[in-house]
């Protein structure tokens, strides 16, 4: 049995290589650095002839698609997230019929949440906010199709905020890290963000990858299962909590209350009740 993992090399991908036992066949875009990895896999995974070169030539057990594209312009992420899906799927349908597919879409698919939203269920009608959970919606509507028509053995999590160090810094734990790394440098002063009282369902990547772990294992096909803590946490909490192990304190921070957005809520945390009833199993 062998298990492929896309964007093996990204964020997620490298902690989740991490903490698989089983043989691993990872997957790179051509042209990324691969630190001196020798096993990896170039695969240009717009290309769908390469990508079906690659399924027929390895078949693999299980796949991990974590490669993808946050950067909120429309094109850019449909093509990162919608098409690099639909020729794994295609793939799969053609040449490896009965591999595992684990599908990563995102809490951003909820769109504009408020507190009586909480917590936030798996059924929860999806209202997308932005490009890059709509592109994801498209991904969950890619695994419907390719389950209803083919039977293809296909499952999806949804994670809410992840955190870790190397995360990207579109996002705000990101951010954080990479104005500590200025810091450190004497680059800047301080650390400038905005509005620290919020209140969201924050995961650690390692936690994030064993529940991925476990509904690639158990999840039942063609059902999402949200990944997060099932608790809210206050932002001004954690960044406390990453700057002591940073070797630094709030002191450090200059944040800006901002009035209220459109796409702002004091509070936001998932139902996990599906993805805890995996772990009772």
């Amino acid at each position: 049995m062998s298990t492929l993992i896309t964007g093996a090399l990204g964020f997620t991908g490298s902690h989740l290589v991490t903490c698989i036992a089983e043989k691993t066949l990872r997957v790179t875009r051509p042209l990324k650095d691969s630190g001196g990895i020798e096993d990896v896999i170039e695969c240009d995974l717009l290309d769908s002839a390469k990508v079906n070169k690659l399924i027929e030539k390895h078949r693999p057990h299980r796949i991990y698609h974590l490669a993808g594209s946050f950067t909120q312009n429309y094109e850019t992420d449909f093509v990162g997230n919608v098409r690099t899906t639909k020729n794994i799927l295609s793939a799969v349908k053609e040449f490896s019929p009965t591999t595992r597919v684990l599908l990563v879409g995102s809490a951003a698919e909820y769109g504009v949440l408020t507190y009586s939203d909480c917590p936030v269920s798996e059924d929860t009608v999806t209202r997308p906010f932005n490009n890059y959970g709509l592109t994801k919606i498209y991904q969950k509507s890619l695994m419907d199709y390719y389950v209803n028509a083919f039977s293809l053995d296909i499952v999806m999590v949804r994670p809410f905020n992840l955190y870790g160090k190397g995360i990207s810094p579109l996002l705000f734990i990101g951010k954080v890290y990479e104005q500590i790394a200025a810091l450190k440098n004497c680059e800047i002063t301080e650390i400038s963000l905005g509005n620290l009282d919020s209140q969201r369902d924050y995961i650690c990547i390692e936690d994030a990858v064993k529940h991925y772990m476990t509904v690639m294992k158990k999840g039942s096909t063609g059902e999402v299962y949200n990944v997060a803590t099932g608790e809210p946490t206050r932002t001004r909490d954690l960044l406390r909590n990453i700057l002591v192990d940073e070797g630094f304190d709030l002191s450090v921070v200059k944040s800006n209350t901002r009035t209220a957005q459109a796409n702002d809520s004091d509070m936001i945390f998932a139902d996990i009740t599906k993805l805890k009833a995996l772990y009772n199993d």
